[in-house]
């Protein structure tokens, strides 16, 4: 059953309204839209590799794990996006984010040193683990 409120309206365009989007909404959805492409990429790669073998694609001969760096990218273009009117961040996903940089950090970490034992310090030595020219 409708409720009365329903049953009076019919819906037509100009229920529909859609804002020009500010410059904060283009860099966030254009920092999304990269991000999510090289990490789909990073993922895609992965996937294709026979197991145990080091990663030869350009993504990752400056940086481990840029999988996880888009990652983190993703989170910051949605803290972008979703910030409130005279905020550059929404600081509940800034912080969302920061949790996920320093869990994937680790992790990052972890699979640097085995990289190092699976295949030689020298092979991994020149590599950033997840965030280049920082970590």
């Amino acid at each position: 059953m409708k409720s009365a409120a329903l049953q009076h309206e019919s819906f037509t365009t100009k229920h529909f309204h859609f804002s020009q989007p500010s410059l904060k909404t283009f860099v966030g959805t254009l920092l999304f839209l990269l991000a999510s492409g090289v990490q789909h990429d990073c993922h895609a790669y992965l996937a294709s590799l026979k197991k145990y073998t080091l990663p030869e694609h350009p993504a990752f001969m400056q940086v481990l794990c840029p999988h996880y760096l888009a990652e983190c990218l993703i989170y910051l273009a949605l803290s972008i996006i979703a910030a409130p009117p005279g905020q550059v961040f929404n600081r509940t996903v800034l912080c969302a984010m920061v949790f996920v940089a320093v869990n994937l950090g680790v992790t990052a970490d972890g699979t640097k040193q085995w990289y190092e034992q699976k295949f030689g310090k020298e092979k991994v030595a020149t590599r950033w683990r997840m965030i280049p020219f920082l970590f």
